[in-house]
């Protein structure tokens, strides 16, 4: 009988791992007490082979760890001073597999892994960490611009390298990252509308709608407050999502002909905001179809300021940050932080 199959990335080498003995860490306390403080700061920094590293720190620290960040060499092709960065592909991606299946024991069911690559091997490395962490704990690649259009790297590139990646993965459904908190407030309500009399009043829906046209109106911007309006447009899904929107649909598309182009309607009767009444506008242009609704804070939220979650952007501009790191840690190298890694 078969064996089940499965999907995954092959390589020459890929069923050849190393025999690990356990390591054991030896403290140089001079540099554990270079603070002065003479405390232990909790912290660890290993001097050595860094798979051999993590072997060493797998029997206490399995399973505890919270956020891993790893930035491995790009196997680019390229022989640095310090490193070489043209492994061949297979020996790059046994050496990335065997470091990766340790840092997943180590991490926490909380915890995420954070690998910064870039497109040498990025689609092959995502294909490794689906493998080990299973592609349903995949999240997203946030993406960094680490230098600018004008700073090439080299004048006879074809092409000009500006952005990295992060592929980011959580160990289990457990891992909730921390999403920015914004506050509901009112900055969003910042419309007021002056009229003046109605051009003419009509019967819409049973409403009896008063009908301005331009010039007999103001929409003014202001800063938000508590009794400002919030600008909707009157498309897509709104025009089946509320009542607002099923009455722009049912009753105020298609009046160009009898009212005119950028005419606003006062509706009575519409909306939780205290007003009494939803100021909508018909199309600007004769080729437009679309609409504006104007709406104030719902009375349930006017003395109740509420927090929400907004989602976590997936782009970065570093450039500036990456291109200064030659300044850091007192440690003479050029700029770029591909020859930094040798001194991780």
């Amino acid at each position: 009988m078969n064996a089940k199959q499965k999907l995954e990335l092959t390589w020459i080498g890929k069923d050849q791992r190393p025999r690990l003995e356990p390591r054991i860490l030896i403290e140089d306390r001079e540099k554990s007490h270079a603070s002065g403080l003479g405390l232990p700061s909790g912290n660890i920094l290993i001097h050595g082979d860094n798979l051999l590293g993590l072997r060493a720190i797998e029997p206490t620290y399995s399973g505890l760890v919270k956020c891993i960040y790893i930035d491995p060499p790009y196997n680019t092709g390229n022989a640095f001073e310090h490193y070489d960065d043209g492994i061949e592909h297979s020996i790059w991606l046994s050496l990335m597999r065997d470091r990766l299946v340790i840092l997943h024991h180590l991490l926490s069911n909380e915890g995420f892994l954070c690998c910064h690559i870039d497109d040498s091997e990025s689609h092959y490395l995502k294909a490794v960490i689906d493998e080990i962490f299973g592609r349903d704990n995949y999240l997203t690649t946030l993406y960094v611009q680490v230098r600018y259009a004008e700073k090439t790297l080299k004048q006879d590139m074809a092409f000009h390298k500006q952005i990295e990646q992060v592929l980011v993965y959580r160990k289990s459904w457990s891992a909730k990252p921390n999403q920015p908190v914004k506050d509901a407030g009112y900055e969003k309500f910042c419309y007021e509308i002056e009229v003046k009399n109605p051009h003419k009043c009509i019967n819409l829906g049973g409403r009896n709608v008063d009908v301005y046209k331009q010039g007999d109106y103001k929409i003014k911007e202001v800063p938000g407050h508590v009794d400002g309006l919030k600008e909707i447009w009157a498309t897509g899904s709104i025009l089946d999502g509320n009542s607002s929107g099923r009455f722009f649909r049912d009753h105020l598309q298609g009046r160009i002909t009898d009212d005119g182009l950028g005419v606003l309607y006062r509706v009575p009767g519409i909306g939780d905001d205290g007003h009494g009444h939803r100021y909508f506008t018909g199309p600007q242009r004769a080729s437009a179809t679309k609409g504006k609704y104007f709406q104030g804070v719902p009375l349930e939220k006017r003395d109740n300021k509420t927090s929400s979650s907004a989602p976590i952007e997936n782009f970065y501009d570093m450039a500036g940050a990456f291109g200064n790191c030659r300044h850091e840690g007192d440690v003479d190298f050029r700029s770029g932080k591909n020859q930094s890694r040798s001194s991780k």
